[in-house]
């Protein structure tokens, strides 16, 4: 008996430290906020909004001077909307209202990372946007980048977007944790899955999944697996890069990879 009692005891004390790593490892969020879009020269607004659970969330509105679709950029898991300037740079240059935002826990946003908060600050942030009258609901994009995927992909689940766009997101934690460690049963000691595949296998808007041939982080493997498994309509783009290498996907290039991709879905009505 007391053997049996010393496993259970210590299957529980593993079971909790492995959810601590299990935080710590999916959740590197940090709260300065050194410079804005108005250090890019770009009019912008910050933005206070609230969950449904009682957290405020910060963001930025970047508004275009020719209104035609707006993009929802769901981030990765380390850093906060400063970290990702290039981007509203970027989709900025393309014509398209950008909003950015840090789920609870990152930059100003209060509260705590988990799963569900997550997808709750996601669905808090769409509905922000469509409260705005320079907004087009019709023309909504949802973007998610690498744990931004998932979340991405469960907004699209839960309210109406005219596309979805995920870049160097996992197929699911499950899979990836699998592959970092073989020889634990990684499933059932995991306890927030975002499984973006159980998503996207259902879901039937306009789908460009991005992933770089060369990414050490997400393999490409995860995109090719997400690629599988969506539903139509859908299209794959690779390139030449790492999970960090902005230096394609904020390109010319990528650029006229994604206009084609929202005026071939009638997001937009011409090239830039």
């Amino acid at each position: 008996m007391k053997i049996l009692l010393i496993i259970i005891l210590g299957a529980i004390i593993f079971k909790i430290y492995f959810i601590f790593l299990e935080q710590k490892s999916l959740y590197h969020p940090e709260k300065e906020i050194p410079q804005t879009p108005k250090n890019l020269g770009l009019a912008y607004e910050d933005v206070d909004f609230k969950t449904d659970d009682g957290n405020l969330l910060h963001g930025w509105f970047v508004p275009s001077k020719d209104v035609k679709a707006t993009v929802l950029y769901c981030h990765g898991n380390a850093g906060n909307i400063y970290h990702r300037l290039h981007k509203v740079k970027f989709f900025h240059e393309m014509g398209v209202n950008f909003f950015i935002f840090d789920y609870r826990g990152y930059g100003k946003s209060t509260g705590k990372p988990s799963e569900k908060g997550l997808y709750k600050d996601a669905q808090a942030a769409y509905d922000y946007i469509v409260s705005r009258s320079d907004v087009y609901k019709n023309k909504i994009v949802v973007y998610g980048k690498s744990l931004g995927g998932p979340i991405a992909a469960d907004l699209c689940v839960h309210r109406q977007a005219s596309a979805l766009i995920l870049e160097g997101s996992f197929a699911s934690v499950a899979l990836r944790a699998q592959q970092l460690y073989p020889f634990l049963p990684m499933k059932f000691l995991i306890t927030q899955r975002y499984d973006t595949m159980a998503k996207v296998k259902n879901l039937h808007i306009p789908k460009l999944i991005v992933h770089g041939r060369q990414d050490e982080v997400i393999s490409f493997r995860h995109g090719e697996t997400l690629f599988k498994v969506a539903a139509e309509p859908k299209q794959f783009l690779a390139f030449e890069g790492g999970h960090n290498d902005d230096v394609y996907v904020t390109s010319e290039a990528y650029k006229q990879e994604l206009d084609k991709f929202l005026v071939s879905n009638s997001i937009i009505k011409t090239y830039h």
